[in-house]
């Protein structure tokens, strides 16, 4: 009896170590036995003893494979009460060539995997006139030239695809002695060789930064081609598809010079440019009041950084001040634009006519090959003398009188007192000064000043501006935050403001809102900027900013002097 138990109890063991050495194996296996060159390969290893360890050395694959993605999976199932468990290292592998492949046997551990074989069929070549599956369209506007230095051309660049592409990237256009801005990327379906293809085209600006010969390589393309296969299980990854490459044909291109017949101070070469102005008096001004004329220039084809002034004759008879000019580029997707505005403040210093001088800007027109000459008009102004200190006649030769001729008393008393003229002219200067400061009281008093400093922190109706503004913000439209700013200077800002952001941006903003108003600006002329942009920086700047200045404007606000107080 004890000779059968013992007999049991070995089978018993026997089994239990045979029951746990197959769970402890790990199995491997390829989706696929035979694929074509460029296409992916997913290497399945699975063991069912959860504490089998699927670490191993796969530094054997890597001469003839690349290892592209490397993922764990664990599925748990109940069968009839029992708990099972099934582990699985998934690689997804990439053949470097064509050819007939082993995997050799991998260790686990104590466990050793079977040899598996794989046959990499190479890519098929087109036949004679069938369509591409991918290819690359370049092409350079003005398609036949001419191209000038520091003028923008444009490259366009257009992928064609049939199926779904995926990983894709394309190198970036890197000419030689040339910058390079995208402008804009539209996706389309387009039909070549009575084949239909997906489309993705961009848009890019260069501009030449030196005659001569300019090269733009080709342009390189990698990506998958998916395939989806209907018997692929569901565990398994989705198939990444065949690699593919394709290139651009080179461009070559030639750079001109400078022409010889353009006779201006600065080069200027744009496809279209217009220059306007802005004056903000009317058609007269007093002695010592200053105007401001502002040449608005917009070019196409051309960054505001290769904008220059119109040279402006000397104007006698007044000063000229200018500004620090204020410009930003923009694009409508296929040609850059430049808009610059260049300030200045012009003070008559006689009464008669102010004469604003006629502007000329010479430019290069790169879409006719010729000279243009942008004109600004003169602008007369009548100036009037000045309210607040009186002219002063001119100085000229004091009469002499006879020595002979006899002349009343009182005209001998005028004449002995070489001072009675000083005297009578400064009696009306100060005359003058009282009405102008009884003037600037009774304004005071009625309310009528530039902007007078309040306690209340919002003017009336600046609260119904400030809750529009804070909308528009929150909402992060930029064209209505642009409007409602606007309101809000020309209404509320500090005094001078004549609502243009750049003005405020740099005359009155500190940085940090000046940057963001910089940046609404550019925005601002978006006809479907909203969403795209974040208000509720600006919004936070803009709203201590004013905090601020509305304290500086009342520690400022200093008290009415009283001319009859008299000294204690």
């Amino acid at each position: 009896m004890v000779k059968y138990a013992s007999l049991i109890a070995v089978i018993w063991v026997s089994l239990l170590v045979t029951t746990a050495a197959q769970a402890a194996d790990v199995n491997a296996s390829l989706d696929r036995n035979r694929i074509v060159e460029g296409e992916t390969v997913t290497l399945v290893f699975e063991t069912n003893d959860p504490q089998q360890s699927l670490d191993g050395d796969f530094s054997l694959l890597n001469r003839d494979f690349e290892i592209l993605d490397q993922r764990s999976e664990t599925q748990m199932s109940i069968v009839n009460g029992r708990q099972s468990a099934v582990v699985r290292l998934v690689l997804t592998l990439e053949p470097r060539n064509a050819g007939v492949f082993v995997i050799p046997p991998l260790r686990f551990g104590s466990a050793t995997t079977d040899p598996l074989q794989l046959t990499v069929e190479a890519a098929p070549e087109p036949t004679p006139g069938e369509a591409p599956t991918v290819f690359i369209e370049v092409d350079v506007e003005p398609k036949q030239g001419p191209y000038y230095v520091h003028a923008q051309f444009r490259l366009t660049v257009r992928v064609f695809y049939q199926q779904s592409l995926t990983e894709a990237a394309i190198s970036q256009p890197e000419p030689t002695s040339a910058s390079v801005r995208l402008l804009d990327e539209v996706p389309f379906q387009a039909e070549r060789s009575g084949q239909r293809y997906k489309v993705l085209e961009r848009h890019y600006a260069v501009f030449p930064e030196r005659s001569g010969p300019l090269v733009i390589p080709p342009m390189k393309l990698s990506g998958r081609l998916v395939e989806r296969r209907a018997n692929d299980r569901l565990w398994q990854p989705a198939v990444r598809g065949r690699r593919i490459e394709t290139s651009s044909e080179q461009v070559d291109l030639d750079i001109l010079p400078k022409p010889a017949s353009f006779t201006g101070a600065d080069w200027i070469p744009a496809r279209a440019l217009q220059m306007s102005q802005n004056i903000s008096a009317g058609d007269s001004l007093k002695v010592g009041e200053p105007v401001t004329r502002t040449i608005i220039v917009d070019a196409v084809g051309l960054e505001e950084n290769m904008i220059t002034a119109p040279p402006w004759p000397e104007i006698p008879d007044a000063r000229i001040y200018p500004d620090q000019p204020q410009g930003i580029s923009r694009n409508d997707g296929k040609w850059v634009l430049g808009h610059k505005e260049f300030r200045y403040a012009i003070v008559p210093e006689k009464e008669g006519e102010l004469v604003l001088p006629e502007l000329k800007l010479e430019w290069w027109d790169t879409l006719n090959n010729r000279a243009g000459t942008a004109v600004l008009p003169e602008k007369r102004l009548r100036v009037m003398p000045s309210t607040v200190v009186p002219q002063t006649p001119p100085a000229g030769p004091l009469p002499v009188a006879p020595e002979s001729v006899d002349l009343p008393i009182d005209a001998v008393a005028a004449v002995s007192q070489p001072g009675a003229s000083y005297w009578t002219w400064l009696t009306f200067l100060f005359a003058a000064l009282w009405v102008f400061t009884l003037v600037l009281l009774i304004r005071r008093k009625n309310g009528h000043g530039s902007k007078p400093v309040v306690k209340s922190s919002e003017l009336p109706g600046e609260g119904e501006v400030l809750n529009a503004l804070k909308a528009a913000c929150q909402a992060n439209n930029a064209g209505r935050v642009r409007r409602d700013l606007n309101r809000w200077l020309r209404a509320f800002g500090p005094a001078g403001s004549s609502g243009s952001l750049l003005d405020f941006a740099h005359q009155h903003a500190d940085q940090a809102l000046g940057e963001l108003l910089v940046q609404l600006d550019a925005d601002g002329y978006r006809p479907d900027a909203s969403g795209a942009w974040d208000g509720s920086a600006l919004w936070k700047a803009f709203s201590s900013w004013r905090t601020q200045w509305l304290a500086n404007q009342k520690n400022r606000e200093a008290p009415v002097m009283d001319l009859y107080a008299r000294p204690a």
